[in-house]
């Protein structure tokens, strides 16, 4: 599944190519994606997009003149976004992008937003598990609620963070990947920002000191916008919607590493399962 990063790229570079644009026309291949709303595209056309903000890893759409009017979109495990410009350039961005894709629309296409430009925004999700939903303002604000601050937040207050650890009695790496603490850590940058604080994944919150808290803190702010910076991470093929890998993969320590040597000890990374997900970490240097 993308992650912050990569969600954030895409919605950076979507964007760039869909703001100020008016919808035309939208239609829509399969009622699921758009939460069985039969309204979607009639409540859609003729209205221009101002803004693509973001809160974790849900997108939030907004429209000119439009204050109870949203579109929430989750790429989930395998959407993705293909904007093709009106000189029929095609770029795409979210879960794995083969040359097929790029053939649109194509059987995996759910959602087609039409602009008065003549350019065309694609929603593409195999497993059906990603939306692009209408939502009035009170909706948005319950969304919102759901998720906790993001690291990557001038305000993320580490006094506060390290004060909820020791108030937990929780694994630190299923905390971290609880997004109504947190929001935006997900498994890779959860692994990388633990080896970077020298924590092990299994270690309980409440244990965790308070000068591992700040550098768990400062962990987090810096693997995500580093990985902002080079839009995201490599993985499972993910693209930007400019159709580029990220390409923070050759920056990762322990995620994906098992077997390999710990660039910072020399140790052998090993995998496990911890809070559900394949877990890595060095056995050396995480305390």
């Amino acid at each position: 599944m993308p992650e912050l990063p990569e969600v954030e790229t895409v919605r950076l570079q979507l964007l760039h190519k869909i703001k100020n644009k008016t919808i035309t026309d939208v239609v829509v291949l399969h009622q699921k994606s758009v939460a069985n709303n039969p309204a979607f595209a009639s409540k859609l056309k003729q209205k221009t997009i101002t803004n693509i903000d973001r809160v974790g890893k849900l997108l939030i759409i907004s429209f000119h003149g439009e204050n109870d009017l949203f579109l929430l979109a989750h790429l989930k495990m395998t959407g993705q976004f293909f904007f093709v410009g009106g000189d029929g350039a095609v770029i795409g961005g979210g879960h794995e992008v083969t040359a097929a894709d790029y053939h649109l629309p194509h059987r995996h296409t759910r959602i087609v937003f039409h602009f008065s430009d003549q350019s065309t925004l694609f929603f593409n999700d195999m497993r059906l598990f990603g939306y692009v939903k209408i939502a009035t303002a009170q909706e948005v604000a319950i969304a919102r609620a759901k998720f906790g601050s993001e690291p990557i937040a001038d305000a993320f207050d580490c006094t506060w963070f390290a004060n909820t650890l020791k108030a937990k009695h929780r694994t630190i790496k299923a905390l971290l990947l609880d997004q109504s603490f947190i929001a935006g850590l997900g498994n890779i940058y959860v692994d990388e920002a633990l080896w970077r604080a020298n924590i092990r994944p299994t270690r309980k919150s409440d244990k965790i000191t308070r000068q591992e808290a700040a550098a768990l803190c400062a962990a987090a702010r810096n693997v995500l916008r580093e990985s902002i910076a080079v839009g995201g991470t490599t993985f499972q093929h993910f693209k930007d919607t400019g159709g580029k890998n990220g390409n923070f993969t050759d920056h990762l320590k322990v995620f994906g590493q098992h077997g390999k040597t710990c660039t910072r000890c020399g140790a052998i990374i090993k995998k496990i399962r911890c809070a559900g997900r394949g877990t890595h970490y060095c056995p050396s240097c995480q305390k």
